[in-house]
């Protein structure tokens, strides 16, 4: 500290600030592994309903008789508990679905403790029904063609309201990227200028290392000849 007391402290408050950087960076990791979570189950969920409503407009099919339209409903079936299942997921125990309201995911983004928020994605109510009667209903009857019809609709419907979801996703990955890219060059700079306070300057302790070396040897080589001038003289001498 008696060397640069003031450098001293300046550099104690920007390893402090680099340190809250890397927990913020270690934030905003876990964070992004939850939205991509989220928006891998929102991806098969949304190919889930567009098989579905395949189903429904091929049991619209005047051709089809019941029995045909009855093995539709079965693969309509498994894929509806599918989409029920998929509301329920949770990353490391926070669920990945819920009430918009309550399921709010808050994160720090910067050192100084600055929030962003995460809306929810509720897969039970997008205020439609369409999406609601898919994920939260047991089976969605296409027996007849007026109500494979019908079922269609709200199918499509639900489709597009999952690609909005997604969407939305997508733009939260991009600006949770654009965080960690701005932070990431914050602690770079922050890190320089770190180290010219606490570093050594090697050009200039190199040239006077050099220097003194070099004094070193001077002094070495005039004590070499100045010891060897007696012996010389006792030389001439005799």
């Amino acid at each position: 500290p008696s060397d640069d007391a003031a450098g001293l402290a300046v550099s104690s408050r920007l390893s402090s600030q680099m340190r809250r950087i890397d927990a913020v960076l270690s934030n905003l990791t876990g964070t992004m592994s939850y939205v991509q979570t989220q928006e891998s189950y929102l991806k098969t969920i949304g190919d889930a309903l567009s098989r579905m409503n395949e189903l429904a407009i091929l049991a619209q099919d005047g051709t089809k008789n019941a029995d045909d339209r009855a093995l539709y409903q079965k693969e309509l079936d498994q894929l509806t508990e599918f989409a029920l299942e998929s509301k329920t997921k949770k990353f490391n125990e926070i669920a990945l679905f819920g009430d918009a309201s309550t399921n709010k995911l808050t994160i720090t983004i910067d050192e100084d403790g600055s929030e962003m928020d995460i809306d929810g994605i509720d897969l039970a109510d997008d205020g439609t029904s369409n999406l609601d009667v898919v994920i939260n209903a047991t089976a969605v009857d296409i027996g007849t063609a007026t109500k494979a019809k019908a079922a269609a609709t709200k199918f499509e419907a639900a489709y597009n309201k999952i690609q909005e979801y997604r969407s939305s996703q997508g733009a939260v990955e991009a600006r949770i990227n654009y965080i960690t890219n701005q932070i990431s060059e914050i602690k770079h700079n922050l890190s320089a200028a770190n180290s010219r306070i606490t570093d050594v300057d090697m050009a200039t302790e190199t040239t006077e290392y050099a220097k003194k070396q070099i004094l070193v040897q001077s002094g070495t080589q005039m004590l070499r000849e100045a010891n060897s001038l007696p012996r010389t003289t006792l030389e001439l001498l005799r």
